[in-house]
């Protein structure tokens, strides 16, 4: 079972920042899950939340501002302030910093119905890097976003990230007419059932956000492909390797 640090290892470092990045390298976890956002002139950001509030305190949203604004916030003292200084990174920031024999799960968010071309950006971003084939997966709740992906650049994976359990996830695949790698799925509605379906499509399956152990367990006996964790060195023995 793969190990894949949430935001970075997030349990020890502020999320999606150099230093969470650094920290899960130090670990050697399998791989990394991070978010990414559009400012107002169109940069390409690594960060979760629409609203800077939580993570800066400042009442304003990453839409709103541009990435020279952006790098002038702390975006680490919220945690610790051993950690004080941590500024936002752009994506080609983030994939100077991974190396490519790491998974990298880049989430791509969006507001309801919002249609702004992320996609084409972080396209041509991980074009621009050699980073389309490889351990690329781009994931979001928006699947329009991943079907537009999979018209747009064939060889990049997807995934799909669901919230609430599909009923028929082999049947919205279909209807959607979407090319998909994986899912990425809440524990609280991930079932034995359902992994086993997808494995006998080939569809991996990756499962958020996991900090228990026994958690962990059972979603490795379920026989998922791996766990997306904000502690990944609690798990080392469940990998496979």
């Amino acid at each position: 079972m793969e190990i894949i640090a949430h935001r970075g290892a997030s349990g020890y470092a502020p999320e999606n920042t150099r230093a969470s990045i650094l920290k899960g390298l130090e670990l050697d976890c399998d791989g990394f899950e991070i978010d990414v956002q559009l400012t107002n002139l169109g940069e390409i950001v690594v960060f979760h939340d629409f609203s800077l509030e939580r993570i800066t305190s400042q009442k304003s949203y990453i839409k709103d501002e541009n990435l020279q604004d952006l790098k002038k916030m702390d975006i680490g003292s919220w945690f610790s302030k051993e950690f004080k200084g941590e500024k936002i990174m752009t994506l080609e920031e983030l994939l100077d910093l991974i190396p490519k024999n790491k998974i990298l799960n880049i989430e791509i968010k969006v507001r309801h119905n919002e249609k702004n071309q992320i996609e084409k950006k972080v396209i041509e971003i991980l074009k621009n890097k050699k980073r389309i084939e490889g351990k690329i997966i781009i994931s979001s709740f928006n699947h329009s976003i991943i079907k537009n992906i999979n018209k747009l650049e064939p060889k990049l994976k997807t995934g799909l990230l669901l919230t609430a359990g599909i009923l028929n996830i082999e049947d919205y695949i279909k209807i959607n007419n979407l090319k998909i790698y994986s899912i990425h799925s809440h524990g609280e509605f991930t079932g034995k059932e359902m992994v086993k379906k997808m494995n006998e499509v080939g569809i991996k399956t990756y499962i958020w956000t996991i900090n228990n152990i026994k958690e962990a367990k059972m979603f490795k006996d379920f026989g998922v492909t791996g766990i997306i964790t904000n502690f990944p060195d609690k798990f080392w023995e469940l990998r496979d390797r």
